[in-house]
């Protein structure tokens, strides 16, 4: 699976929405805390997971790069939680 994915139909709204989530139930950690664009890392049962990200508004595309995860979780599961947690903020925006 790609260390590269990206996805369609994301606005700045869901972005911010799952920046927010991420930060208050996961801990996790954006470098820099404002923005579209920059690193998110947190923490699995199995090690840390450190996520690349650039938001493209006028595309409203999300592209996301794997920098560093835990060996033993897949990419594609990554990338499936990944998308249903979009699927899940876009109904909430």
């Amino acid at each position: 699976m790609s260390k590269s994915r990206t996805f369609a139909s994301v606005t700045v709204e869901v972005v911010h929405r799952i920046k927010q989530e991420a930060r208050e139930k996961h801990g996790v950690l954006f470098d820099p805390p404002e923005g579209t664009t920059g690193t998110a890392t947190g923490r699995t049962p199995f090690g840390d997971l450190i996520v690349y990200f650039v938001h493209d508004s006028a595309q409203a595309a999300l592209m996301m790069t794997l920098v560093k995860k835990p060996m033993v979780l897949p990419s594609a599961l990554l990338w499936k939680a990944f998308d249903a947690e979009l699927e899940r903020t876009r109904g909430l925006v």
